[in-house]
């Protein structure tokens, strides 16, 4: 065999394999598991949250809450943080489509 007929012969197209919809199903279970993924991700702190809800000892947190206000809404630093926090949600999709196209 030559080098030309080998070459003729990688660059052919190969035939398509019949997988009777594997490939579909496949990229359909990936997805639902994804999605799966996302959901538990969002609402299990949520759920975990509500669970210990009733043991939280509230008026002490409330007292808190309402002496510690004043002090965050003039605190840059605070302000500084949440910023950082909203930028890192927001650029987190885009960062994980970006590696998922890798």
């Amino acid at each position: 065999m030559t080098d030309d007929e080998l070459d003729t012969l990688l660059c052919a197209p190969l035939e398509e394999l019949a997988d009777d919809g594997f490939s579909v199903k496949v990229a359909a279970r990936t997805e639902r598991a994804a999605w799966w993924r996302e959901r538990f991700a969002l609402f299990a702190p949520v759920a975990a949250a509500a669970a210990l809800a009733p043991f939280l000892p509230g008026e002490e947190l409330t007292r808190a809450a309402l002496r510690l206000s004043p002090e965050l809404a003039n605190s840059g630093a605070a302000a500084f943080g949440i910023g950082v926090l909203v930028l890192t949600l927001a650029l987190e999709k885009r960062f994980r489509e970006a590696q998922s196209a890798l």
